[in-house]
């Protein structure tokens, strides 16, 4: 199959209402689609609320670039509906912001306090975690400020403007947008995760397609504890599908990609899982 990357829109289109009609389960068609993103290149914040957007104005979607979330909104927009259109201005927007409503301060920006949650809550998701772990799941507790977060933005995530742009004008965009924080409490989130050391006796156990985000320790200043998402792929043999920091989407042995986590200084504890749902 040719990849999306490759692919004008209209080819995209024709493609995806194949993959709908010759793949009838969900899961089979994130593989599928997901297959397609391969050799996608990283970009990281690949994705905006478009034209007119106060802050930042990347496009709403892009098959040219794609980070390690925006590439699981993409690849579950396009599993769960085969009409392009729909997929990628209702279902993904759906995804990507609380209520499906676009704005800055509405995208799920927090994997553990906005995107998991935002998502089950509108029926695209189903924390398995538990369900595969039993009595090994562990959780972990992590107090997310958003205030804090939104008061470290830099002109750096004023996004998309012409390089003609004055300094004025992105100076005051970049204080409107550290004030947007201002309205947001402490939020508490408890995370549930499998263990690292019990992935390899339960990774047969985990459903293809299943998202795995990557669950590291609580540290001060750490805004998150949830550093990564990726996609689990295969049955017997998994591997994960994910766009690759620095390098592009694409496919790494499961095993062996989480034992090439363990060296980093922020330590990884294990991973928070998450199946895909039809709402």
């Amino acid at each position: 199959m040719t990849r999306f990357v490759a692919m004008t829109e209209p080819e995209i289109a024709a493609a995806l209402r194949n993959i709908h009609e010759s793949q009838p389960t969900l899961p089979s068609r994130v593989e599928t689609v997901s297959s397609a993103f391969i050799g996608t290149p990283y970009k990281l914040g690949c994705l905006g609320e478009g034209d007119g957007a106060p802050f930042d104005r990347d496009p709403v979607y892009s098959f040219r670039h794609a980070d390690c979330t925006t590439s699981v909104e993409q690849v579950m927009a396009l599993a769960l509906t085969g009409d392009l259109e729909k997929a990628l201005h209702d279902t993904l927007q759906r995804i990507r912001y609380k209520d499906g409503r676009i704005g800055y301060e509405t995208r799920n920006h927090f994997i553990e306090a906005d995107w998991i949650p935002n998502n089950a809550a509108a029926g695209f998701l189903e924390d398995i975690t538990e369900a595969v772990a039993g009595p090994k799941t562990k959780r972990l507790r992590k107090l997310v400020c958003k205030r804090d977060w939104y008061a470290q933005r830099t002109l750096d995530d004023i996004q998309g403007f012409p390089s003609t742009t004055p300094g004025s004008e992105k100076e005051k965009r970049i204080k409107d947008l550290q004030a947007l924080g201002a309205r947001f409490a402490d939020q508490e989130t408890l995370t549930p995760y499998l263990p690292m050391d019990q992935l390899e006796t339960l990774m047969p156990k985990l459903p293809s397609g299943t998202i795995a985000n990557l669950v590291r320790e609580d540290r001060p200043g750490k805004p998150t504890i949830i550093s990564h998402q990726v996609l689990l792929i295969g049955k017997k043999g998994k591997f994960v599908r994910h766009a690759a920091s620095g390098k592009e989407y694409l496919d790494v042995p499961a095993l062996e990609y989480f034992r090439s986590c363990s060296g980093s200084s922020w330590k990884p504890l294990g991973v928070n899982l998450n199946a895909i749902r039809e709402p």
